[in-house]
């Protein structure tokens, strides 16, 4: 019999997962996966106006819509002087570490 996911023993292994992949892949009593049993039941569901199945079938058809984030970024800047900008400039130009510009931390 050939292996379904990963190999028995690996070190990802998981055993609830590779159950789950041998049973739905087992034919019932009619021939059929029991996969596919699983899926027409999940689209008679949506069929029949149950949201969330609704929500897994566009899931599954079309991926899951990209979670909104929101990042704030504070950017705190002050204008150097030439004579600090050439010497930043010198710095890494040696190799160097740059010189420490004092600004404000935020918390």
């Amino acid at each position: 019999m050939a292996t379904i996911g990963r190999p028995f023993g690996s070190s990802k292994e998981k055993a609830f997962a590779d159950a789950l992949r041998v049973a739905v892949n087992r034919k019932d009593e009619g021939g059929k996966k029991k996969l596919y049993l699983i899926a027409d039941k999940l689209v008679t569901e949506a069929i029949n106006g149950e949201s969330w199945a609704i929500q897994q079938v566009a899931d599954r058809l079309d991926g899951k819509p990209a979670q909104e984030s929101t990042v704030t970024l504070h950017r705190i800047t002050r204008e150097l002087t030439d004579d600090e900008l050439s010497d930043i400039a010198s710095r890494s130009s040696e190799g160097t570490d740059t010189p420490e510009i004092d600004t404000p931390v935020l918390n």
